[in-house]
């Protein structure tokens, strides 16, 4: 059996880094660590989803990147222990996302007889998606600085914390833009298997990681500030 299940949720026009990274390190965790994890691939349908541009333009040679092929749909996905759920382009595309985003909050609360995920964890804008899904209600989170006005004002009962790499809330994880992804999840595994597991697993990669939460250069560079939650 398993130590740790894991789902990828999937959706046209998703930012390919933070799938990449996190997936790169529980690969490694896997292969040369000796774990046994198992990955399913979720999406809407079983069809091929591109992280390409939704509307390319005459331009955009990247338009046609078929990069996953699910496993399964958002109606079969598998019980899961972690959820993760990559930012990008359609991240902001809340009336297409509504199916993923109730499959999200079903997997945060049990549904069809499978308990609650362990783990909730986004890269980037993929916070915003948490929000929509109202599972980041009553949480502290973070996201991508670049983009923090727009994603903040759609999450007004989360504490936001600028400052921040990634936050860890309970049993959710969110992190702050792209390569945010690699460090929040070795922050995870460290906190599952270890802190020397997670050192050897970024070694292998040869990742310059910041061990600490706070460490994070862009809310400075970018101008962000806490946004506190809403009362009520």
């Amino acid at each position: 059996m398993a130590e740790l299940t894991v789902g990828l949720l999937l959706y046209p026009a998703f930012e390919v880094l933070d799938m990449a990274g996190p997936i790169e390190v529980l690969n490694v965790l896997s292969v040369y660590m000796g774990k046994s994890l198992q990955l399913y691939v979720i999406a809407a349908t079983m069809e091929p989803v591109s992280p390409g541009p939704i509307e390319p333009g005459p331009s955009s040679s990247f338009a046609g990147q078929q990069l996953y092929m699910p496993t399964h749909t958002l109606d079969n996905a598998p019980a899961l222990d972690l959820l993760i759920v990559p930012g990008g382009p359609g991240s902001n595309n809340k009336e297409a996302l509504q199916p993923s985003l109730d499959f999200i909050r079903n997997v945060y609360c049990g549904y069809q007889g499978h308990p609650p995920a362990k783990y909730l964890f986004s890269v980037c804008s993929g916070s915003l998606m948490f929000a929509w899904a109202g599972v980041l209600d009553g949480q502290r989170a973070t996201t991508n600085k670049s983009f923090w006005t727009f994603i903040t004002s759609n999450g007004p009962k989360t504490h936001w914390v600028a400052k921040a790499r990634w936050v860890a809330s309970g049993n959710i994880w969110t992190t702050s833009g792209v390569t945010a992804g690699i460090d929040g999840m070795l922050a995870l595994v460290s906190s599952i298997w270890g802190e020397d597991t997670a050192e050897k697993v970024s070694a292998t990669i040869e990742h310059n990681r910041a061990t600490q939460s706070d460490d994070d250069p862009w809310a400075e560079k970018y101008d962000c500030q806490d946004v506190p939650a809403v009362a009520g």
